[in-house]
């Protein structure tokens, strides 16, 4: 059980962990509709982590949400169809011109 709850805590810790691509990116969090976000943004894209836990989540309602926490921590707009993913994880282009 003890292992379990090992395994259950690291992989938590490490669920907002950017792709190697991100890694070099900056981080920045924050909460928007009640989802906490993690945003990974480098060279012209993000990567968006929602680190809150859901039951069921609405796809649509994920990706509104991540879409606000981008604008509002990188003051860029995300480019429109460029946002791909799922629940947990959305890849996106942003201009910030």
């Amino acid at each position: 059980m003890l292992s379990l709850s090992l395994l259950l805590a690291t992989g938590v810790a490490a669920c907002d962990t950017p792709s190697p691509r991100f890694l070099w990116g900056e981080r920045r969090t924050t909460v928007v509709d009640g989802r906490s976000f993690t945003v990974w943004q480098s060279n012209g894209s993000v990567e968006i982590y929602r680190t809150s836990p859901e039951l069921l989540a609405r796809r649509s309602d994920v990706f509104a949400a991540a879409e606000i926490a981008v604008r509002q921590l990188t003051g860029c707009q995300v480019i429109e169809g460029s946002m791909v993913g799922d629940t947990a994880l959305i890849e996106a282009d942003i201009d910030c011109d």
